[in-house]
């Protein structure tokens, strides 16, 4: 076999999966030998079946393929190894198997061919279909993706994720049926009895998630889909709602982030979002998975090999993503393993009084974490893997299933685990293999801590040699505030007193007492460490040692735009600091900005930047500060420092809901007022309220925003109107409400009980008292709710960012080559459509030929390659057409860049679709004049040629002899040239012969530009086949109302003595003309299943009573019919018989024969009537 024949035989190969039995009523054998058997189904040409064959499977979500191939196991059971949707690829598969396959079996023991053969299969598909659901280690999964699939045009690299039973709301009915869930799509299927409802729409287009209840509004188990378009698509019966609006919404998510990257406005937003399949993913199947798939025939080292389904990924991903966001992790971890666990904390040294509490212990590959599960209670506990000298197992049966820690400090923790003794061995042997990885981390501990001042602190150092620990800008040119009213020096007391009890820096716990410290107020020379610790930034210090100083050395001779950008913000940071108003202070921070523009170049630089960076730089130093801004940027506040500023934008809209929730009334004053409340608002998140407030509480703020998260700006924003609401429902605009707010920043200082006889109360001032309300009246506020809340709204405002994005690029466009703005929006949205679905690397702008081919594709039907062209026979066509489009492709490439932007996209289009013929055949002859030399030679006619009978090849044949006579007629007028004998065509000859062709003509004047459809992609497809079933129920119950009639009359004398006159033969021909209309419909109908199709019934049931009422009139129209005629009608009934006869099974169920004898088609009765 050739190499095509061959790829064209792997393409229909499956995994090996277990079939009971080859003996089917639904099957047929069309060919076998010892070890192999080639199937088709039956049932393929009665309509009535195939449509109950299709809502059956519809049911069950079993879409199955009309061939199938089958391994003969030695037990009687059967393997499928491949499934083909036509004849001539379940041939060439039987072909390949035969030469490839069976002799081999010859030759081995029959308890070695079936490991041969599945070993054989399995290697085929996975090299294959690495990457797709194929290679599924769960069969539902691979099933499921299969149907998915095939009926639906989507990539073979397209993974399922999950499929769920449900119900879709059409303009006409609810119609029952699947709806599955990809990584880029929605879609739903369902065929009920002929009729066919099929939606594919993609996540990307998707704006509003909803959960709803049934239509009848009873039952919770609904989801509405909104789309950009305001279309929208209603699911219900979905018995595992909040399960389908979970995965949507972490798609949705995914998609966004896509979205924006692939938006002309946001070419940058950050690193890249992908669902990462990782090699812990890719395991060996167990012993139980074997079992329960089907799979026992496969070896070992081929199931390796098999991933796990998408969706599982896809939760270890939430998970792991929950996980690291609870406890400040570095990007690379992923949880492990987790178990509920009791520490065991000493409370007193003297009595060992020990505090039991309750919670989670959860291990990844480089952390030990502990959470309490006390509602209430809080004490968490982060232990890195590097920081463990000893772990003890406690086997006394008093402390059965604990471990005691030893961290680099000393300190000790003791862990019960509430597990069995099995869950125990197996937490122990990770938890030490986990710890052996880390050893090298353990030798530069001693260098990273005596950077840090908690180390200091807790040997009771003096302030001057804590001082001298490389620090922030406060230390050279003072930190904001007077020391003594701060009481700094007590709050460095009270904090060497927990770093004495509960760790430091590394190693610390946190219980309710830190919380209390951070709220206060931290110690000007702790407070940069304390960020670092709550916001995770020193784990990603102490791993990447080097990292800043390297980045900048690498990268010191180098410009960018994002640097350029940097130096315009540099002096407006932060001016009233004195540090920004000299050089040391500005290199600082140009560095650090600097260098994080270099780290993450997508990203790069942008506005309110420079005003967090200058702030935290006053406490850290500039290596604590680069890490603190990287954890800000990508963890804390994912895109708010973005060019669309999407994170703040969608966080705005966040805190207008809060506030309508809690302030409905000041809310509605707002809107009756045209307030805008983003006015003011926006600047307190982007810069963290460091613009709004005097210094020295924005970093109290801080110091509440890095241990409590994003959440404590919603708190201190509504807690901020709401202290001020009486002033504000005053105010009447813009104006007024700021200069309420700017008195209130300018007061924040100020006693809130300046009479109070109380000292502590006289103490207490505005900032303490919007503390105290932002935590109390505020605290139902929590990461989860906004966490929820985000993803309700992110997609509006994607939605918003991309429509303004391509409403300002089309703007912008220099040249709109003749196309209207519906046009240039098509175009727009099917460029940026291709562009979000590449694979290229990222951060390209400009398309490349794959993606332009899938873009052509898209727009002209004949540039399409679909699977029927790729196989054997279409390879020179294919070859062809690839040629044809790479031409296209480098035209439309004016600049030669190797890629198109959208300028060049919209005008090489627009050449195309409003040129004249002139410019279409001008176009085709510089595509095949590769020589440039002005004339066409004999080869590249030949070219020419097959470019246009490629472009024709689903055409009539008309165009095919088009073609063929220009060529004919080319080689006829070619002229030579002066320097040649050979003889070359020019452009008006090729005008002149193209002119002469009415087709040719036709095309090049209007069709090929016509053949680009600039339109939007259909969302829904329905399909019909009601009518015809209708029909053919119809002609049935006729033709039985007809044949009980006729045995009324034959009963009667009368019908008796009718009976006599008539001959046999005219009775026999009779029914042969009868039946021919009926024969050749459905036999039409089974040529081309799916187009819709109305069987007409009129004509056989006039016939049946025509034969009743006159039955001399047909005898005689029968004999005066021509000999010749008759004979082909009855050839013709018998040929059909004949075929038909073939597809009939003694084996057939029951239940199949009576719903044939039932409701079978009219084939079917005069198949009875011709074998009485």
């Amino acid at each position: 076999m050739t190499t095509t024949s061959t790829d064209s035989a792997f393409n229909i190969f499956t995994l090996p999966t277990h079939i009971e039995s080859y003996i089917s009523p639904f099957w047929e054998t069309v060919q076998e030998n010892d070890h192999f058997l080639l199937q088709r189904t039956k049932l393929r040409k009665n309509s009535i079946m195939r449509n109950v064959l299709g809502t059956v499977q519809n049911v069950l979500d079993t879409k199955q393929s009309p061939y199938r191939l089958l391994y003969r196991r030695a037990n009687g059971s059967c393997l499928q190894v491949a499934v083909a949707e036509t004849e001539k690829q379940a041939d060439t598969a039987w072909r390949w198997i035969d030469a490839n396959l069976v002799p081999p079996l010859s030759i081995l023991d029959d308890n070695e061919k079936e490991e041969f053969v599945a070993t054989k299969v399995n290697s085929i598909v996975t090299r294959r279909d690495a990457g797709t659901d194929e290679i599924s280690a769960d069969a539902n999964v691979r099933t499921a993706s299969r149907s998915f699939r095939q009926t639906f045009d989507v990539p073979a690299t397209e993974r399922l994720v999950n499929y769920y039973s449900c119900a879709y709301y059409t303009n006409r009915f609810t119609t029952q049926g699947w709806l599955y869930i990809s990584e880029n799509y929605v879609a739903f299927y369902s065929y009920l009895l002929g009729y066919e409802t099929k939606l594919l729409v993609e996540l990307r287009s998707i704006q509003d998630i909803r959960k709803e209840k049934s239509k009848r509004g009873v039952f919770s188990d609904a989801i509405k889909l909104v789309m950009k378009d305001r279309t929208e698509h209603f699911f219900s019966n979905l018995f595992k709602r909040d399960a389908v609006y979970d995965v949507l919404v972490q798609l949705t998510g995914l998609a966004m982030q896509r979205v924006l990257k692939s938006t002309a406005l946001e070419q940058s937003p950050g690193g890249e979002v992908s669902i990462d399949i990782r090699d812990s993913d890719i395991d060996a199947a167990s012993d139980k998975d074997l079992v329960t798939h089907r799979m026992a025939s496969l070896p070992a080292s081929e199931i390796r090999k098999m991933m796990q389904p998408l969706k599982m990924d896809l939760a270890a991903q939430k998970r792991d993503e929950r996980f690291r966001a609870r406890f400040r992790l570095p990007p690379t971890e992923q949880l492990l393993t987790s178990v509920h666990a009791t520490y065991f904390v000493t409370k007193d040294e003297d009595t060992q009084e020990e505090k039991r509490v309750p919670g989670r212990l959860c291990l990844s590959e480089s952390f030990l974490t502990f959470n309490s599960t006390d509602k209430g209670h809080y004490h968490d506990a982060i232990m890195p893997l590097y920081t463990i000298r000893r772990v003890e197992r406690l086997n006394e049966p008093s402390q059965a299933f604990s471990i005691k820690i030893v961290n680099w400090h000393q300190d000790h923790a003791q862990f019960r685990l509430n597990v069995t003794k099995q869950q125990y061995e197996e937490f122990s042997s990770r938890l030490t293999a986990n710890l052996r990885k880390q050893i090298k981390y353990m030798k530069m501990l001693k260098r990273f801590l005596a950077t840090c001042p908690s180390e200091l602190v807790a040997a009771d150092k003096s302030l001057d040699d804590i001082d001298k620990v490389h620090g922030g800008l406060g230390l050279t040119f003072g930190f904001p505030g007077d020391a003594k009213k701060l009481k700094d020096k007590s709050k460095m007391k009270l904090w060497k007193k927990y770093f004495d009890e509960y760790g430091r820096n590394l190693t610390i716990v946190k219980t309710p007492q830190f919380g209390r410290l951070v709220r206060v107020g931290l110690p000007n020379r702790l407070r940069g460490e304390i960020w670092e610790v709550c916001s995770g930034a020193i784990q990603q210090r102490f791993l990447n040692q080097g990292l800043y100083t390297r980045i900048l050395e690498e990268n010191k001779n180098k410009n960018s735009l994002s640097l350029e950008e940097i130096e315009k913000d540099l002096n407006r940071s932060l001016p009233e600091y004195s540090a920004y108003q000299t050089p040391e202070g500005i290199n600082s921070l140009r560095r650090v900005l600097s260098a994080y523009s270099w780290k993450d170049p997508e990203l790069g630089y942008c506005q309110a930047m420079n005003i967090v960076t200058s702030a935290i730089l006053i406490y850290m130093s500039e290596e604590q500060a680069f890490y603190t801004l990287s954890v800000l940027c990508d963890d804390m506040l994912p895109g708010y420092y973005s060019t669309s500023m999407y994170g703040a934008l969608l966080d705005q809209i966040i805190f207008e809901h809060l506030l309508e929730s809690t302030m409905p009334i000041l809310y509605n004053h707002f809107k009756k007022t045209d307030i805008q409340l983003s006015v003011a608002c926006l600047p307190w998140f982007l810069s963290l309220y460091i613009n709004s407030m005097p210094l020295l509480f924005a970093f109290r703020v801080l110091d509440c925003f890095f241990m409590d998260g994003p959440k404590i700006l919603f708190q201190i924003g509504l807690a901020i109107l709401k202290i001020n609401g009486d002033e504000l429902l005053k105010t009447t605009d813009d104006g007024a409400f700021m200069n309420v707010l700017k008195h209130y920043f300018n007061s924040l200082h100020e006693p809130l009980y300046p009479d109070s006889q109380n000292s502590k109360a006289r103490t207490l001032t505005r900032f303490n008292e919007l503390l105290l309300v932002a935590y109390r009246e505020f605290g139902s506020i929590t990461d989860d709710k906004i966490r929820e809340m985000r993803q309700t709204h992110q997609l509006k405002v994607v939605a918003g960012i991309e429509s303004f994005a391509k409403r300002s690029t089309l703007r912008n466009i220099d040249d709109t080559a003749g196309l209207d703005k519906e046009e240039l929006g098509i175009i727009y949205d099917k460029f940026h459509n291709v562009q979000y679905y590449r694979t290229k690397e990222k951060g390209s702008e400009r398309m490349d030929y794959a993606a332009f081919e899938i873009l052509i594709g898209n727009l002209a039907s004949w540039a399409k390659f679909s699977q029927k062209n790729k196989e054997g026979d279409q390879e020179r066509q294919l070859k062809v057409g690839k040629t044809f489009l790479v031409r296209l492709f480098k035209r439309f490439d004016k600049g030669d860049q190797g890629g198109l932007s959208l300028q060049d996209v919209i005008i090489g289009l627009g050449s195309i679709i409003k040129g004249d013929h002139n410019a279409q055949i001008t176009l085709f002859f510089d595509l095949h004049d590769t020589d440039k030399d002005g004339y066409l030679n004999r080869d590249e006619l030949l070219e020419f040629s097959e470019s246009l009978l490629w472009i024709f090849r689903d055409k009539p044949d008309e165009y095919l002899n088009a073609v063929s006579t220009f060529l004919r007629n080319a080689f006829e007028y070619s002229e030579t040239k002066e320097d040649s004998q050979d003889k070359f065509l020019s452009m008006a000859s090729l005008r002149m012969l193209v002119l002469a062709d009415e087709l040719l003509e036709n095309f090049f004047d209007h069709e090929f530009a016509q053949s680009f459809k600039l339109v939007e992609k259909p969302v829904e497809q329905q399909r019909s086949l009601g009518r015809e079933i209708f029909d053919s129920l119809l002609a049935t119950g006729t033709k039985f109302a007809n044949n009980a009639k006729q045995r009324a009359l034959v009963s009667s004398p009368l019908s008796s003595k009718a009976s006599n006159v008539s001959s046999p033969t005219s009775t026999s021909d009779t029914q042969s003309l009868s039946t021919t209309p009926s024969l050749s419909v459905h036999t039409k109908q089974d040529e081309n299943q799916d187009v819709d199709t109305t069987t007409p019934s009129q004509e056989p049931i006039q016939h049946e009573e025509e034969k009743e009422q006159e039955p001399t009139s047909h005898e005689e129209s029968a004999t005066e019919s021509p000999k010749k005629e008759h004979d082909n009608v009855e050839k013709k009934v018998d040929d059909v018989h004949d075929e038909e006869s073939n597809d009939e099974d003694e084996d057939v169920l029951e239940e199949v024969d009576r719903l044939l004898k039932e409701y079978g088609d009219e084939d079917d009765e005069e198949d009875d009537t011709k074998s009485t």
